[in-house]
């Protein structure tokens, strides 16, 4: 399949494929394409969409009026959007949609595709409380292979449930209870979150219900195969009450099950379970797919959008389009309505440079005017380069620093896959974005000087830093990465560089006061203030990486530990010739200064090379709380070292 922005013949194993027409072409030219890609999408289900309060067939069938479908072939994903209007899948832009190719012939789908979902996992909300959110959960895929080129040109989809629904029934009160007035005040549902096989977390599903809380009641919801859990509360206050749990056997996917509670006061008895195939669909004529990688903003309400230029920085080479209209080009200081009933925010680029230049100040900023009103983001941050050709474009020059700074609006970041690097990237991207949930992976091997520097300074909604997999590192490239994310609790597992570069990992976790585990620091070479401040302020850190390395630099470990309260035990392996000849300190401050000083911590754990090494660090000024008569010395061997 072959995805056509020309107008033009191809040629393909002896079929001439015409591409589709301009953008200032009819709208509707993708229809008389004979070549181009229609779709007829059928479901292992009575529901192509779910809607549990239908109370027929037909209205459990229907799709409803944007939902969308992706589609993937040959490493291009599309999508493809249901217009109620018109009864069909429509294109976004009249001249973006696919062509059959009969060199490729494979194709993978999935629905709903909301940016977040592919054809290999998919994953549920935790608010599934109305038919819009519910829908949300109803993942889908199916793999379709072609032997050669139908001669109706459809692309038959079969999709397959990958979710089960669990519909939980107050069956009744036993006795104890005044049947009449009871009532469960509300109901969670415990699931995995996604269909990753390696997928550990779970969320508490906010389930649609039906009644009051008393008898009759349901509650329903799309939920990962396999054990669930139902909670049920008689109060408002899940932080104080312990609720009644029921759990479910292992459910499989499409299949539906309705499970008969009978409660009592201290436990949940199961009166009974029904177990029902979802049924089968009809098959429901589709459209052709439009190309949507580009970067998106979706807003529930009316949200503004503007960019701002700063230096001698012009903006050239984006545009924009709200609600899948025209494409026009981004102005400086030009506000654009989007969200609510506008619909979403597009952005797309030819500019390999970025948003910014070479130079740290001269770079270009995007605003949200509405703090209140919560954007979310998706897409693939390379369409700004080359949307044309994106996967492929040399991201060696772009710069996006400062892109999204302030922006309080903002939820989730766009995808950034690139792996090779420019100086100052991605610095300061997301600075004060306190309502980020989510970070982007960062899979690039070898770092440029400052590229993640205040990527993330300030949000202090971030829970879980990504894994950070570069083994070739740069000048200040994690500086203060995450400083100030209050809210952080998870760290990567490793940083797995074995050679430092200066102030490489110099206040990355500085503020970080949730943090409980740090990170492995395996390396072995290093370099000036490539430790410094690192987890300084760390207050709920409770124990310190192994310092392995033997050959010390000046200030290496600079303040790294300053104000780790919490902190129980250190390991440090330099030999006493090499802390000798360097120093720790700047403006006489203690690298583990107001370390292990909470009432918690009732003893402390230092292990030194041997006694001189230990006689060394008391030389250069170690803090009281961990020497000898304060805190267990121990030689590297384990054995104690004792005045």
């Amino acid at each position: 399949m072959k995805y056509q922005k020309i107008l033009g013949l191809v040629a393909t194993a002896g079929l001439l494929l015409a591409g589709c027409a301009t953008d200032s072409d009819n709208s509707n030219t993708w229809l008389s394409d004979p070549n181009a890609v229609h779709v007829s999408a059928s479901v292992g289900s009575i529901f192509t969409r779910s809607n549990p309060t239908a109370s027929d067939e037909a209205g459990q069938k229907s799709f409803r009026d944007g939902d969308v479908m992706g589609v993937s072939n040959n490493g291009t994903s599309l999508t493809y959007t249901y217009n109620e209007g018109t009864n069909d899948w429509q294109p976004g832009n009249a001249s973006d949609y696919l062509v059959w190719d009969a060199s490729n012939l494979t194709f993978e789908c999935w629905y709903p595709a909301d940016g977040k979902n592919t054809s290999s996992k998919g994953y549920i909300q935790e608010d599934q409380s109305n038919e819009t959110e519910i829908a949300k959960s109803d993942y889908m895929a199916a793999d379709v292979i072609y032997a050669g080129i139908p001669s109706d040109r459809k692309l038959k989809v079969a999709l397959l449930r990958k979710t089960a629904r669990l519909i939980l029934n107050i069956q009744s009160f036993n006795d104890q209870f005044d049947a009449n007035t009871t009532k469960v005040n509300h109901i969670r549902i415990a699931s995995k979150a996604s269909t990753d096989a390696g997928e550990t977390s779970t969320i508490d599903i906010k389930p649609l219900q039906s009644g009051e809380g008393g008898k009759g009641t349901t509650y329903t919801a799309l939920v990962i195969p396999g054990e669930v859990e139902g909670k049920l509360y008689f109060t408002s206050d899940e932080a104080t009450e312990t609720p009644l749990v029921v759990k479910t056997g292992a459910l499989e996917a499409g299949k539906s099950y309705t499970y008969n509670l009978i409660v009592g006061k201290n436990k949940v008895t199961i009166g009974g379970v029904t177990v029902a195939e979802w049924g089968k669909g009809d098959d429901i004529e589709g459209g052709k797919a439009f190309y949507a990688p580009y970067v998106t903003f979706t807003a529930a309400g009316e949200q503004t959008f503007k960019m701002k230029a700063y230096g001698n920085y012009e903006i050239s080479g984006l545009e924009y389009s709200v609600g899948k209209n025209e494409w026009t080009n981004v102005e400086a200081n030009k506000e654009v309505e989007f969200g609510g009933t506008k619909g979403n925010l597009r952005l797309r680029g030819k500019n390999v440079n970025g948003t910014a230049s070479s130079s740290v100040y001269n770079y270009s900023t995007i605003t949200f005017t509405h703090s209140n009103v919560k954007v979310a983001c998706t897409g693939d941050i390379r369409t700004l380069l080359d949307w044309e050709n994106y996967k492929t474009v040399d991201t060696k020059n772009a710069r996006f620093y400062n892109l999204f700074e302030n922006c309080t609006a903002l939820t989730s970041a766009p995808e950034l896959p690139a792996e090779n690097l420019a100086n100052y990237c991605y610095k300061s991207m997301f600075y004060e974005c306190s309502s980020l949930k989510t970070a982007p992976k960062l899979p690039a091997k070898i770092l440029a000087s400052e590229c993640y520097t205040h990527m993330f300074n300030g949000c202090s909604s971030l829970k879980k830093a990504p894994e950070l997999p570069a083994e070739t590192l740069a000048h200040g490239c994690y500086a203060s990465m995450f400083q100030g994310c209050y809210a952080l609790e998870s760290a990567p597992a490793s940083l797995p560089a074995k050679k430092m570069a200066s102030q490489c990992y110099s206040w990355m976790f500085y503020g970080c006061s949730s943090l409980k585990v740090a990170p492995e620091l395996p390396a072995t070479e290093l370099a000036s203030n490539c430790y410094c401040g690192m987890f300084f302020n760390c207050e709920n850190l409770t124990t310190a990486p192994v310092l392995s390395a033997t050959a010390l630099v000046d200030y290496c470990y600079d303040q790294m530990f300053i104000n780790c309260i919490k902190l129980s035990s250190i390991t440090i392996l330099a030999p006493s010739t090499n802390i000798s000849r360097v120093s720790f300190n700047v403006k006489g401050s203690n690298w583990l200064a107001d370390a292990g000083t909470d009432a918690s911590v009732t003893s402390r754990t230092l292990k030194v090379q041997d006694r001189d090494a230990y006689d060394a660090l008391v030389a250069k000024g170690l803090d009281e709380n961990w020497k000898i008569g304060k805190c267990t010395v121990l030689d590297k061997d384990g054995n104690a070292i004792t005045e």
